[in-house]
């Protein structure tokens, strides 16, 4: 069962730097902001409002693209539970053939690995704080 903590903790820690190192957009619409933002600031009698025109699509643009990076992590996490699923599974399944006079069924052996995951995982989050 060391095998399924050891699985969890690593998959917690690859979620903990993925979230450390995705893109983050507000760097970018603060560019954008700031850049277009201070030229158009300065058209006479429509400055301010280009102004407050700009930071509007600039936010607006961040949302968006903040979104779309959290979807496409979203979906590479499920990927990888799903993964690690497999390999839980494999484990089991190895541990069951390693030990052909065990008393536990697939169900308790497969359900003992992944408890051993999940608390690798709490593990990793604890250690970072989570």
């Amino acid at each position: 069962m060391r095998a399924g903590n050891t699985v969890g903790f690593l998959e917690q820690a690859r979620y903990q730097a993925l979230e450390t190192d995705k893109d983050d957009p507000s760097w970018d619409a603060k560019w954008m902001y700031h850049g277009f933002g201070s030229i158009v600031n300065f058209a006479p009698g429509v400055g301010d409002l280009a102004q407050r025109g700009i930071d509007a699509v600039a936010y607006e643009w961040q949302t968006q693209e903040q979104d779309r990076i959290d979807n496409i992590q979203a979906r590479d996490n499920q990927k990888v539970f799903e993964g690690r699923e497999r390999q839980l599974q494999a484990l089991a399944e190895e541990w069951a053939t390693a030990n052909p006079d065990h008393s536990n069924t697939r169900y308790t052996i497969t359900d003992e690995i992944n408890g051993a995951a999940y608390n690798g995982s709490d593990r990793a989050k604890g250690l970072a704080g989570g």
